[in-house]
């Protein structure tokens, strides 16, 4: 199943860890989700990093994906 990188990333900015649970990445995702949620309850800027890297993360697994989708903003060129 093709999955898109952009949403993935915007998953991820949502919830931490939902563009990963998107791509299948289950254990990965609640991990990311854990980790935000404990460095948010006592370092709230590393939360903000955690965040930024699992959006990242998340867009370029779903690019490298078999059968990945083409970003939106290249489809539109």
């Amino acid at each position: 199943m093709r999955k898109d990188p952009t949403l993935a990333c915007l998953l991820n900015l949502v919830l931490l860890g939902a563009g990963h649970i998107y791509l299948g990445q289950t254990a990965k995702g609640l991990l990311i989700l854990a980790v935000g949620i404990a460095l948010g309850m006592m370092v709230w800027p590393a939360t903000v990093l955690v965040a930024i890297w699992a959006m990242y993360d998340a867009y370029k697994t779903a690019k490298n994906m078999p059968g990945a989708t083409p970003p939106a903003l290249a489809r539109n060129l």
